[in-house]
């Protein structure tokens, strides 16, 4: 089978970020992107420069850009903010490793695959979204990522790899979906914040030091207080006796969708003055609200039992 392939440059603006107060201009740098094209598709492949604000074309040369590669932007150290277009399917691994200056991200909705240890190390990332179209979040995924503090997963979600999201040291809300059925070892390894998981009946499979320890640099030991909730004879049951955790019958309103017609509560002004800054900032932004809807309903069903 005969197939064209093409290495190329391009060069893209890209405009420093700048505080919401300043009014001064945005500061302009050249980068220059190396990309493949196959088959009629465009894989993002690397890029030279220190870049800071970053948009990735959805189409180059008329061909949508589909892939970023493994290592793409592997450590790069400057990257605050990029912006993918909806024509990309796969990030490959480790694509975004160790770039611990970049603070949001918005993954496209019809995002196919990610790879291993993606975001590993990204300890500025303070919000993810998970698309719906994902099925497997991979091993190592999220690790490292220290300034992550929610984490709400769609519906499709059967299985969270081994070390996912372990060493998320400020996470304290995670919602698992009743699509999960595999929960990796060390999935939420020394997640020192998050107090308590509520574990669906889907889970048919956790592994060994899934969540509820802590590492104390020479040592894992059982997180003390952490509390395992869920059915009876499920393998949420299972896995914390298995391990000396507190287990807690659940009610299932602690996983009760959001309500589509639910009012939010008020907006405060560092919101309003965030929206300005643009889409990126938005669509990061709605990933937040949603999370905090999400605890808000969770809350206000508990108390209604």
């Amino acid at each position: 089978m005969r197939f064209s392939i093409k290495i190329k440059s391009f060069l893209i603006a890209a405009a420093l970020m700048i505080p919401v107060s300043s009014l001064s201009a945005f500061a302009e740098e050249e980068n220059n992107f190396t990309y493949t094209i196959i088959n009629n598709e465009a894989t993002i492949i690397g890029y030279t420069g220190e870049p800071v604000y970053l948009e990735i074309p959805e189409t180059v040369e008329g061909c949508p850009v589909t892939q970023i590669r493994d290592n793409a932007f592997f450590s790069c150290t400057s990257l605050r903010q990029i912006s993918l277009p909806s024509s990309i399917k796969k990030i490959g691994h480790h694509t975004f490793y160790a770039c611990n200056s970049l603070e949001s991200i918005v993954l496209p909705a019809q995002l196919e695959e990610i790879g291993m240890g993606a975001f590993n190390g990204c300890n500025s990332l303070s919000a993810i979204n998970i698309p719906a179209s994902l099925e497997v979040l991979p091993e190592s995924c999220f690790r490292s990522c220290s300034s992550l503090t929610e984490v709400v997963l769609p519906g499709r979600i059967m299985e969270i790899g081994d070390f996912c999201f372990s060493g998320c040291s400020a996470l304290s809300y995670v919602s698992l979906p009743e699509s999960t059925r595999k929960i990796g070892a060390g999935a939420f390894y020394s997640c020192g914040t998050l107090e308590s998981l509520y574990i669906p009946p889907s889970v048919e499979t956790i592994k060994y030091e899934a969540v509820g320890y802590e590492n104390t640099g020479s040592d894992s030991l059982v997180q003390s207080d952490f509390v395992i909730m869920g059915k009876s004879g499920s393998a949420a049951e299972d896995y914390a006796d298995d391990n000396g955790l507190e287990f807690s019958k659940a009610s299932e309103a602690l996983q009760s969708p959001v309500s589509s017609s639910a009012k939010l509560r008020k907006v405060p002004m560092w919101i309003l003055l965030l929206l300005s800054c643009g889409g990126t900032g938005f669509f990061a932004l709605s990933c937040v609200i949603a999370v905090k809807q999400h605890r808000y309903e969770k809350k206000k069903s508990l108390e209604s039992d």
